[in-house]
Order: C-alpha cells, then structure tokens, then sequence
C-alpha cells in the first residue's frame, strides 16, 4: 500500500477523535477535558431563561461566541462575548469573559482527572461588577460512562469596594451509545446573597452531546427544582474545531 494511501486512512480515522478532543458532554457541567494546542476551537452557545414562576412567563435569551485555544497539552485559554435578548426588547451586548483551564494530571493519571478553571468577566449593561469565577472541575471515566462534577466560587467587585459572592455546583454522568452519541443528565445550582436573603436556585434535567468529524454539539435541558429557580434553562452549544 502507498504512504500517500496509509496516510490519508490515519488522518480520517483520527479526524473523529479530534472533534473528542475538547468535546462537551453537558449543558452546564464541564467534563475533564482541555484544548488541543494550537487549535482553535470556535463555540456557539444559545440559552433560553424562563423566569420563575412568581416572575409570570417572561424570558429572555443569552448567546455567547466563544475562541479558544490550546496553549500546551494541559493549559487552554478562551475569550468570550455575550449578547443578552430580553423578552420584549433588543439584542443587547452583556458582557466580555476570559477563561483558562489547567489540567493538573494526564488523563487516567490519577483516580479522577482534575482541572483548574479561572475566569474573569465584566458586565457592560448598567456598569455591573467586575467578577472572578473560580472552578474544580473533576471527572472520571469507567468504561463508556463519565461522571463529572464542579465545585464552584464566584466573587463579584461592586463599585464603592464591597463584595458579593456566590457559591454554586454541577455534576453530570452520561453514557457513550455510540461513538458520536453520548446521553446522560445533570444537576447543577448555586446559592447567593441578594437584598439581604439567600437565593437557593437548582435544576435538573437531561443531556445530549453529538461528535462527528471535528463537529461537536450539546444540547441540555434543566428544570426549576425550587420556587427562587428559573423554570426552565435550556442551552445548546454548537462547536467547530480547527
């Protein structure tokens, strides 16, 4: 067999694995995994808010173009922009984000593979605060299952030089059906101070996650699980590797 042949057959079998390089497998729970270096990863995020239901039916949507690459094979960086859709009203730009994700060990290394993840963002609608995000993500893969959970810390800087902060979770498991397909669920909320009471929000519900080439998509769903939660939160998360 010619090198130009056996070629071209190693590059299409490793195009699909690729796309599996940085590929979600939840809506809100981010799985273990990095950027590929050198890669540029460019995402398409759609979210749907329903607000509670003492807030009647209103709804608002919330897009997000994220860039991201990979700086070494543990380290990737991403830049992203926000616009927010409220019902009623125009297309507004929300906020600019920064995010960075180090992995701390080689996947399978240890018991789970852990990842730190800091982001940085600030709001331009009503000069909102300056907020710092902090994340440990944790996953662990058994076969063609994965079990992932966050554990998650955000500070907001309000002009004046108060604080706020907020303190939320994620934790997803799913189950590979094919190589392109893979279903499972999430759950995933967050607590924080708000005119002097504590806001408890959660949510629960399914996930599906699609691969195919250097093309991935997610899409999830959470349902309201408590009175102060929005309904319903839906994302989908459309992805093109390069």
């Amino acid at each position: 067999m010619k090198k130009s042949t056996v070629a071209v057959l190693a590059a299409a079998l490793l195009t699909p694995a690729l796309a599996r390089a940085d590929r979600r497998y939840y809506g809100e729970t981010y799985n273990a995994t990095t950027a590929a270096p050198g890669s540029l990863d460019v995402e398409l995020w759609s979210t749907f808010h329903q607000a509670p239901k003492d807030e009647g039916n209103s709804h608002l949507w919330r897009h997000q173009l994220e860039l991201e690459t990979g700086i070494t094979d543990r380290w990737d960086v991403a830049l992203y922009n926000v616009w927010v859709y409220p019902q009623g009203e125009s297309t507004k730009y929300e906020a600019t984000k920064v995010e960075t994700r180090y992995r701390l060990s080689r996947p399978g290394e240890w018991f789970v593979d852990p990842i730190l993840y800091l982001e940085l963002s600030k709001e331009w609608i009503e000069d909102k605060p300056f907020a710092v995000e902090e994340k440990l993500i944790v996953g662990k893969d058994v076969g063609a299952w994965n079990t992932s959970v966050n554990v998650i810390a955000e500070q907001e800087f309000i002009p004046g030089g108060g604080r706020e902060y907020e303190w939320g979770y994620a934790a997803g498991t799913s189950y590979e059906v094919f190589p392109w397909v893979r279903a499972g669920g999430e759950v995933f909320g967050d607590w924080r101070r708000a005119a002097g009471s504590t806001i408890s929000e959660h949510w629960a519900g399914p996930a599906l996650s699609f691969a195919y080439s250097r093309v991935w998509l997610v899409t999830a769903l959470g349902f309201g699980l408590t009175d102060q939660s929005e309904q319903l939160r839906a994302r989908a998360v459309l992805a093109f590797q390069f």
